[in-house]
């Protein structure tokens, strides 16, 4: 599909053309109006072009004879899109001169005018308040209008005769006699301005509230300037609904002649919704719908924006007595005069902008001086005249090519007949008809128990089918309705739409097993590869009085692949899609295998105790290959784990030798010299040396162990460093 790219109209170079040629010439008096330059006619919208992020492309075309403007209607929402992306062009050699449109100040500067000081949405506290000081005539129940000054607004909290609290609100008046009176504004209480002016004032402030409720209509006004009759064209973009899609599948009525499985043709029509919500009517324009979405945002080109600018206080002069000066005894010389030919100021007037200059222009002595200068008049200096001769043909190129590009992800239904379709209307468009290939199945998936009806629709058309709704008719009935995301031509998608109740799906036989594969030993690291096996069978009975063809989804999972005979027909991102044909009353099993492959490594170095024992797993064959293969290591690790346990049975009975000395060694400190007590020191004093005597062979025998198991692990780690396996099992 073309993309046009729309080339927004720039009004600097208008404006600074307009410039250059009041500048350059002599002021003469404007030429006569042609008889038609004060008539308009409004430009008719002849092609529009919708895409799907809610953006539209309108062009306008028409003629125009002699200097002519001519109109077009936008609602207030569209003008800053227009704004944005007008562009402008006069096909028979004049030139669009302006584009002005009627401009609104926002509301909250409207009413900065209004003397009452309210915003669009006051309490009666503000309005009585605005009202403050102005003379009123207070009327209620039982008494005749009282006239005077308003002085306050209050509201008081009272107690009802229920008990309940109500606020209640009071307005205190100045009566004409110098009375103060305050009255219960209740409902048959009636407050009257006296004051004219003011009352103008409010008049006026609620008619602009008012107005700012009615929906504003903006008349761009375009002036074309120009000999004889030419074509102009104008276009923009504007916000619009989104266009949607919805299409129709319609079977033969006669079932006899069907096939009871494989592809059937049906019709296919496709509708786009079309909502005109603009402020022209389309009267037989040319409408195309694009599913793509430009980049489009929207900039607030036709608001009136004021910026905050600082306040300065007024500066106050200091009060000072007056003095006396002493006389000079001699008068200075004279200031030398100006030299006349030094630069030349040039007035710059707010209407005309500053167009780029060259540097050399922009330089003291032979350019215009830097900002704005305090000559009069409204003429330039001879160098910006000379720059502007120069360039004048750049400023009054108002023309620009527009190229078209293509893009593949785009893709457009163009109707083929003129359509019309007023303003504020929405239509039901037709963008295609054709026949189709679908074959009719039934869809399962185990994240959804229950099984549908759905198509395997093959779109043969020459044309993409754009995201939306469907609606299923069979045999002259309605059969469902479904969604469906975008299907190239030639490309096969499935869309579900009904229930089946005929088709019944249920599993069985779940197996997950693990098997070792193949065992690899190298460089003191062993690494086992089994294979991780998981098996699921599928139960489909067909409880129909007619054939069903019944597709079957699995989950597809990273690092899995299917082990089993039967092959998916379809495989996506996510799913293997099974076949299964089933006939009346049939049940028919469908099983799916599946095998994960994974690696696990140990190092076997740094194995303790009986932890190397830990990978000897699996079933009795596994085991024995794995002890095979390890049977040098795992005698070298016999070895060391026997020594290891002698060494600990070595220290346990040296600690409890040890233990005994202490006990010992601890009753003979608390002895006294008694004869009893030296009989039982001679005593103790004999165990401690039995105890010595078996120490001294006990970490003999330890120094020994300690020194033949450095040897066995030295042995152990040798036998693992020279081991090398690489072998299935």
């Amino acid at each position: 599909m073309l993309l046009r790219r729309l080339v927004s109209v720039s009004l600097l170079p208008l404006s600074a053309l307009l410039v250059a040629q009041t500048s350059s010439k002599p002021r003469t008096e404007p030429p006569a109006p042609s008889p038609a330059s004060h008539e308009k006619s409004e430009l008719p919208v002849r092609r529009v072009v919708l895409y799907k992020n809610g953006v539209g492309y309108f062009e306008h075309s028409g003629r125009v004879t002699g200097n002519q403007a001519v109109t077009i209607d936008f609602t207030s929402s569209q003008l800053d899109d227009a704004l944005q992306s007008l562009t402008a062009l006069d096909l028979g050699g004049g030139r669009i001169t302006g584009v002005g449109y009627n401009s609104t100040t926002p509301l909250e500067q409207q009413l900065k005018n209004i003397p009452l000081g309210l915003d669009d949405q006051p309490s009666a506290e503000e309005l009585y308040g605005a009202l403050r000081g102005a003379r009123v005539e207070v009327s209620g129940p039982g008494e005749g209008g009282i006239s005077g000054r308003i002085v306050s607004y209050e509201t008081r909290s009272q107690k009802t005769s229920s008990g309940d609290t109500v606020e209640r609100a009071f307005l205190t008046v100045v009566s004409d006699a110098g009375a103060v009176r305050t009255f219960d504004l209740a409902g048959t209480t009636t407050v009257r301005i006296l004051d004219g002016e003011l009352r103008r004032d409010l008049d006026e402030y609620l008619a602009l509230l008012a107005s700012t409720q009615s929906q504003q209509v903006r008349h761009l006004t375009l002036q074309a300037q120009g000999a004889g009759t030419r074509d102009i064209r104008v276009s923009y973009i504007s916000e619009v609904p989104v266009w949607k899609s919805t299409y129709r599948i319609v079977f033969p009525n006669d079932k006899s002649s069907l096939p009871s499985t494989g592809p059937e043709t049906a019709i296919l029509q496709g509708w786009a919704v079309v909502d005109n919500t603009v402020g022209s009517d389309w009267d037989n324009v040319q409408l195309s719908l694009v599913a793509g979405a430009p980049q489009s945002f929207i900039e607030p080109l036709s608001q009136p924006i004021y910026t905050q600018r600082p306040e300065v206080p007024v500066p106050e002069a200091a009060n000072i007595a007056p003095v006396t000066h002493e006389g000079a005894l001699e008068a200075p010389a004279p200031p030398p005069p100006p030299v006349a030919s030094a630069s030349e100021t040039v007035t710059v007037t707010a209407a005309m902008p500053a167009p780029q200059m060259p540097a050399k222009a922009r330089r003291g002595g032979e350019g215009v001086a830097g900002g704005i200068g305090s000559g009069s008049g409204n003429g330039v200096g001879p160098a910006y005249r000379k720059w502007l001769d120069k360039n004048a043909s750049i400023l009054q190129d108002e023309s620009s090519g527009a190229s078209s590009t293509k893009f593949d992800d785009y893709f457009e239904y163009t109707v083929a007949q003129p359509v019309t379709l007023h303003k504020n209307e929405s239509a039901l468009v037709p963008v295609l008809q054709a026949n189709v290939q679908a074959d009719r199945v039934t869809l399962y998936n185990a994240s959804n128990p229950v099984p549908l009806r759905a198509l395997w629709l093959t779109n043969s058309s020459n044309l993409t089918l754009d995201r939306g709704s469907f609606s299923i008719f069979e045999s002259g009935e309605f059969a469902g309705e479904g969604l469906t995301d975008p299907i190239h031509a030639g490309e096969k998608r499935l869309l579900s739409y009904a229930v089946d109740q005929a088709i019944h799906v249920s599993t069985e036989g779940y197996l997950n097993s693990s098997h070792l594969r193949h065992i690899t030993v190298h460089d003191g690291y062993l690494t086992e590869r089994r294979e991780e096996i998981r098996e699921v069978t599928y139960v489909v009975h067909n409880a129909a009085s007619d054939a069903r063809n019944v597709i079957v989804e699995h989950p597809v999972q990273n690092g899995w692949k299917l082990t089993s005979e039967v092959k998916p027909v379809e495989t996506t991102a996510t799913l293997y899609r099974f076949s299964v044909a089933t006939q009346p009353g049939e049940t028919v099993r469908l099983h799916v295998g599946e095998a994960h492959s994974q690696g696990v490594s140990w190092q076997l170095t740094a194995f303790q105790g009986d932890q190397l024992q830990v990978i000897v797993t699996g079933d009795t064959a596994d085991r024995a290959a794995i002890e095979k293969a390890l049977a040098p290591v795992l005698a070298a690790r016999a070895k060391v784990h026997d020594l290891d346990t002698q060494l600990n049975a070595k220290q346990t009975e040296i600690d409890r030798l040890a233990a005994d000395q202490k006990r010992l060694h601890d009753n003979l400190d608390g002895l006294k010299d008694s004869p009893e007590e030296r009989a039982l020191a001679r005593r103790y004093a004999g165990e401690m040396n039995i105890d010595e005597d078996q120490l001294q062979p006990l970490r003999k025998d330890q120094t020994d162990l300690e020194q033949q198991r450095k040897t066995a692990q030295q042995a152990l780690d040798e036998a693992i460093r020279t081991l090398n396996l690489d072998e299935d099992v």
